[in-house]
């Protein structure tokens, strides 16, 4: 597992972002298409400037960006921005689009002090919240926003298999736990795995896995929580293998900050067009690609040689999936408001 920088707090500094996008759900239209609607509810909506915080090489902001003219890459390290430098451009030149792009290197919750205040449309965070303190990381973007700005907040949880055997869901998991989980606790520093254990507890609070993110109502109106997939347990899938590596002690206290009052929505992929592209079909290759992103560069899985830790995976793969493809279905989860 790759540490923790003291200085940029964050594991993900080093990522090579073209590698770990080929083993993540990309987000769909149907997610920028929730985020505009919800826009066009409020009149004096603008689309001059988007913000994407924790952004790596900002590829959530190319959902975005034929509709911004101005797109700023914010995240807090400097491997990040260079490789947004030259990934954003050229997305945009290949999609025949020309926005104006700015760049700064900050926390999530020192975002404002380099990108500015009362000067921002839209400002997302997709997929790094859970790093991010909740509360610093919404103080921050109240700031960034004009009044009548929308706040997106999003984020996906592990997938899950429908029509799929117990049996296959349990081997997942065990994969997941052998891979990622046990290696994280045996090979990484006491800050990193402190990183991830407050990380993880963010992500397992409540419903869904960004019910830490607050709504304040002094900041923001029109607060909604919308939940993708949602199990009909209402529990986050997995939950109970990462409850196994939780410190010691309650560390969820006052973690919920969902409110009475708040709007709370739920769509299905295959019943709502709002739940669209967050069911595809996979090899058992991309399994190691997907675990490859959790790693670091030196660490990661050879799809020659993917190790004994995926053996038993690949065997009940093989047994139920004889077609090679399995259906993946991704439980996700968004967060919206309009700065007051």
């Amino acid at each position: 597992m790759a540490s923790v920088d003291p200085t940029t707090r964050t594991a993900y500094g080093a990522t090579n972002w073209e590698s770990y996008s080929q083993g993540r759900p990309p987000y769909p239209a149907s997610l920028t298409e929730i985020i505009y609607a919800y826009r066009r509810q409020h009149a004096d909506a603008q689309w001059n400037r988007l913000v994407d915080i924790g952004a790596g090489s900002g590829i959530a902001s190319t959902n975005f960006m034929r509709d911004f003219k101005t797109i700023h890459n914010s995240d807090p390290s400097a491997s990040n921005e260079a490789q947004a430098r030259a990934f954003l451009p050229a997305w945009a030149a290949q999609h025949g689009l020309d926005p104006t792009f700015e760049y700064s290197q900050s926390t999530g919750e020192d975002a404002h002090t380099k990108v500015g205040e009362n000067e921002t449309d839209l400002a997302i965070c997709a997929t790094a919240a859970h790093f991010i303190d909740p509360d610093g990381l919404v103080s921050s973007i109240g700031k960034i926003l004009r009044p009548g700005g929308t706040m997106a907040v999003f984020s996906y949880w592990l997938p899950t298999f429908p029509g799929s055997s117990e049996r296959l869901h349990d081997a997942f998991a065990r994969m997941f736990e052998d891979v990622v989980l046990k290696k994280r606790e045996r090979d990484s520093d006491e800050a990193t795995r402190a990183h991830a254990a407050r990380a993880m507890e963010r992500r397992l609070v409540g419903r869904g896995a960004l019910d830490s993110v607050p709504l304040p109502e002094e900041v923001f109106e029109d607060p909604v929580r919308v939940y993708i997939n949602p199990p009909v347990d209402g529990a986050v899938p997995y939950k109970g293998v990462f409850l196994k590596y939780w410190p010691a002690g309650p560390h969820t206290d006052g973690l919920d900050r969902v409110r009475v009052g708040e709007r709370i929505v739920g769509y299905h992929t295959g019943t709502d067009p709002e739940a669209d592209g967050w069911a595809f079909d996979v090899d058992k290759m991309w399994f190691v690609a997907f675990l490859n992103t959790f790693r670091s560069s030196d660490q990661k899985l050879s799809p020659e040689d993917p190790g004994e830790e995926l053996l038993g995976w690949e065997r009940v793969f093989d047994e139920e999936c004889p077609t090679g493809k399995l259906r993946v279905v991704w439980t996700a989860y968004l967060v919206l408001g309009t700065r007051r």
